[in-house]
């Protein structure tokens, strides 16, 4: 009798510990991870809920991904300022810095050191560029490309130009130069402007200081004093290039009143303009554009060169700012968070991230991808087209736009140095360092003033609005 109670009381705490294990399972799988998106996911709500289906069956987890249609940035701060609660948030490096330095942001520096999913998947040299105050507080979305130089060969092939022998801003002067003279003269296009660069921004102008070895925005010395190169004495011989350039009319006009739009029209519409300065992405658009038109490669071939070599024998090229993953410091489930961050640095996730949903944006037919319509407007892009993952092969995806793979490869050359733009460790008010470069360096190339004059002004002001010290 006694060994019968022993029995059912053994059967009864068996019962109960399996009810509270399939308990546990039911609560993990219930957790729902709430996730506030910006570009990545689907391209419309219902394709969003493929997507949220998909990154589901990705990590096995329960996922609300709320993808915000338009004006992340400001729904984000309202949203955060609200107390609302998130377990993962989209943001770029100006936010993680500011979110960062306020607390509002989990350290996430132990967490990825002891990833083996971003030991493998991802460039230590990446995640260096996004530490801040020797910390990370954010995991990446995708693999950020650069501007280069973007050239229309179709036209320079006429001329009888070989590019690869630009590598100095005379080079490229005496080729802008030959250009304008055999259009105006051969093709009867008067006026032809051949350069068009973004003055509003002053963000395209990168490939022209690596000539003089500076790079754009702020920094900090070792002293702590935080200065902008362009403003460097030895600037004034490339804004007095770009001064020129104005003068001779080999400059666009509307390079200081048009938008980016309306230089990437200019390229790939056939002849109006032979070069710009545009994201190595842009490179494989310009040309795709111009297959839908019929015109490449006839008259539009547009290639990415690497701009002018600095004084140590290398270009120096600017890599956009990080578009990241961050748990914000009051999420309820952090750990589940972190595992959508390492499966977007897959190669799973980043075919999700890249070519779509499968069974929507693509079939696999013995193996190969093979995109439905959806699939080809979505042109490969959910959030990533160029994936963190080194371990992902891009030719996966299938035929790439034309060019695009040489200009993203450019950034591995040995010769080639690409890194982010100075933040001046968060501190960086980029807006106002964009206006007033642009105001000043304007009335410079424009020839309104002397690049002297015009650099001491953009100093003085940026001096007074605590820029630089």
């Amino acid at each position: 009798m006694k060994r019968t109670r022993v029995l059912v009381m053994l059967v009864v705490l068996l019962t109960i510990s399996l009810t509270l294990f399939a308990q546990g399972q039911v609560d993990k799988a219930a957790v729902e991870v709430k996730v506030l998106a910006g570009v990545t996911g689907g391209k419309d709500d219902a394709e969003n809920k493929l997507f949220e289906e998909a990154m589901e069956k990705g990590t096995g987890l329960n996922i609300t991904w709320e993808k915000v249609p338009s004006g992340y940035d400001q729904v984000l701060m309202q949203k955060l300022g609200a107390g609302e609660q998130y377990d993962l948030i989209y943001l770029n490096q100006f936010q993680m810095y500011t979110l960062g330095k306020q607390g509002a942001l989990m350290d996430l520096t132990a967490r990825i050191a002891a990833s083996k999913v971003y030991a493998e998947n991802v460039d230590k040299a990446e995640l260096e560029k996004i530490q801040f105050n020797g910390k990370y507080y954010a995991g990446f979305n995708k693999l950020e490309v650069f501007p280069l130089v973007n050239v229309n060969k179709a036209i320079t092939d006429k001329v009888g130009i070989d590019l690869s022998k630009l590598s100095t801003l005379d080079d490229y002067y005496q080729m802008l130069k030959k250009v304008k003279t055999y259009m105006e003269q051969t093709e009867g296009r008067k006026p032809y402007y051949p350069f068009f660069t973004y003055m509003p921004d002053i963000w395209d102008l990168q490939p022209w200081f690596s000539s003089v070895g500076l790079r754009r925005g702020v920094f900090v010395d070792a002293s702590g004093k935080k200065y902008a190169p362009y403003v460097d004495p030895k600037a004034k011989v490339v804004w007095e290039w770009l001064a020129k350039l104005y003068r001779e009319g080999l400059m666009d006009p509307t390079s200081f009143t048009g938008k980016t739009g309306d230089m990437r029209s200019k390229m790939w519409q056939s002849q109006d303009i032979v070069m710009d300065v545009d994201w190595a992405a842009w490179t494989g658009l310009y040309n795709n554009n111009a297959r839908t038109a019929g015109t490449y490669p006839a008259k539009v071939n547009v290639v990415g060169l690497p701009g002018t070599k600095g004084p140590d024998g290398r270009y120096m090229l600017e890599q956009g700012g990080a578009s990241l993953w961050a748990i914000p410091a009051n999420a309820k489930n952090p750990d589940e968070a972190f595992k959508i961050i390492e499966y977007m640095a897959t190669k799973e996730g980043a075919l999700l991230l890249s070519a779509g949903i499968e069974g929507h944006d693509y079939n696999l037919s013995n193996g190969k991808i093979e995109y439905t319509e959806a699939g080809k407007a979505h042109a490969k892009d959910h959030g990533a087209p160029f994936p963190i993952s080194k371990l992902f092969d891009l030719t996966v995806l299938g035929e790439m736009n034309p060019g695009v793979l040489e200009s993203v490869s450019i950034g591995r050359r040995a010769d080639v140095e690409v890194a982010p733009m100075g933040y001046a460790n968060g501190e960086l008010d980029a807006r106002k360092y964009y206006d007033i470069m642009s105001k000043w360096m304007t009335e410079c190339v424009m020839g309104k003033t002397t690049a002297e004059a015009a650099m001491k002004g953009a100093e003085n002001e940026l001096r007074t609005n605590k820029l630089i010290d």
